[in-house]
């Protein structure tokens, strides 16, 4: 999200050029119609002077990666306060019909900075236009234009139509600014509670692992004693046994590896993912479509792989005949789309996509669908679902390509 202060700062800078301009204007007015404002070119050159100086230093603040701070824009308002009044001293006094433009930076200070910053940049600029009764400028011989009564009431109808446009385009910007930080801010919230439940579904996976290694290992030796007397009747039981033992296997390396697996094809990554899977539901029919950007050897998060494979056993638990999984490449990403022949999702699941503990299957758990969507909204991914064209379900799993740097930077 980008830094609003710096924004709002930014567009300071913006609005001081706004100011010099339209001085210059009235400068330029005064020489093409004659009046006499050769006196006043000296304090109005240094007060320009003053303001392109700030501006200058403004914009190599800018440029710097160090936040923007309330008190930074606070203390830059109060320079144009100051600046303000000199320039308003020379042109006139109170009689300058521009002299509401104090309110520009008073606005602006009331919708970016705290109240107590705007209750004194407003008691300051009460002070600073009261000065200008008590302190008058010195006589000279200096012909403005709105020293005549219709050039003071012209230049009230200029100031009210500048000020005007100037306070709606860019308060309009700030606010939206606003409105876009704090939608970012709700996100942010939205996916840290979504990393802390899979944090604490990871903590009870790992629980699990821990609690069920003891009666698995009970199992597999009353199941070996029985199968001398009844192989026929546990050889399916056997089956199921060596995949847990695999299962809790595979959760045990990975707590001693990287998180990232070796660099090979995405073709091959996919294979490894649908290896398995083939093995545990012989009868279905399993379809690979691999574009040729798929051979383009990367490296896969071993969560994405994961992820990946979740997809897969949902469309094969779901599927009545076949499977089908397609990846390429497309805008820079890496696309994955998983489908199946099976009933389709169901119409109140995919409103609730997201939330954990949502499952079509009467005895699933809701957990897949929930851990694939966060793992691919941490590496900056989506997850869709649709409809197949065979009237099943189609999930689409999309992440950047440079998914490897992303894992880095989340893990530092």
């Amino acid at each position: 999200m980008p830094d609003v202060m710096r924004r709002n700062l930014a567009e300071l800078c913006w609005l001081r050029t706004a100011l010099m301009a339209l001085f210059g204007l009235t400068l330029l007015y005064g020489q093409l119609t004659g009046l006499a404002l050769a006196a006043a070119f000296p304090s109005l050159l240094l007060i320009f002077g003053l303001l392109l100086l700030i501006n200058g230093l403004t914009t190599l603040r800018l440029r710097q990666q160090e936040p923007v701070a309330d008190d930074e824009l606070f203390l830059q308002l109060l320079f144009d306060l100051l600046l303000l009044t000199c320039l308003f001293r020379v042109s006139g006094g109170n009689s300058n019909p521009f002299v509401t433009y104090y309110l520009v930076p008073l606005a602006i200070a009331a919708s970016t900075l705290a109240l107590r910053q705007t209750l004194l940049l407003a008691g300051l600029m009460l002070a600073s236009y009261f000065s200008l009764f008590v302190w008058p400028p010195a006589a000279q011989a200096v012909q403005w234009p709105w020293q005549t009564y219709q050039g003071h009431l012209m230049g009230m109808m200029v100031n009210f139509a500048i000020s005007s446009l100037l306070l709606v385009f860019f308060l309009h910007r700030m606010h939206r600014r606003l409105r876009d930080q704090e939608r970012y801010l709700a996100e942010q919230q939205r996916r840290q509670l979504q990393r802390d439940q899979a944090v604490a579904m990871g903590t009870l996976a790992a629980t699990a692992v821990h609690e069920l290694a003891t009666p698995l290992a009970t199992v597999c030796l009353m199941v070996d004693e029985l199968e001398e007397d009844m192989p026929a009747q546990m050889q399916p039981l056997q089956a199921q046994l060596q995949r847990c033992r695999d299962t809790l296997a595979r959760l045990r390396e990975q707590a001693a590896q990287p998180s990232q697996l070796p660099k090979q094809a995405l073709s091959a990554h996919l294979q490894n993912c649908l290896q398995p899977v083939q093995v545990a539901f012989p009868a279905l029919h399993f379809e690979s479509r691999m574009a040729v950007e798929a051979s383009q050897a990367i490296v896969l998060p071993w969560l994405l792989q994961q992820a990946l494979s979740n997809v897969l056993r949902n469309a094969a638990e779901a599927a009545c005949s076949r499977v089908r999984l397609a990846a390429g490449k497309q805008q820079g990403e890496w696309q994955c789309r998983i489908c199946d022949d099976g009933d389709g999702f169901q119409p109140g699941l995919l409103a609730s996509l997201g939330q954990p503990m949502l499952s079509s299957k009467p005895e699933g758990m809701g957990i897949g669908l929930f851990l694939a969507q966060s793992t691919l909204a941490e590496l900056g991914g989506t997850l869709s679902l649709e409809a197949s064209e065979w009237g099943g379900a189609s999930v689409l799993l999309s992440w950047p390509a440079d998914v490897a740097a992303l894992t880095e930077a989340i893990s530092a």
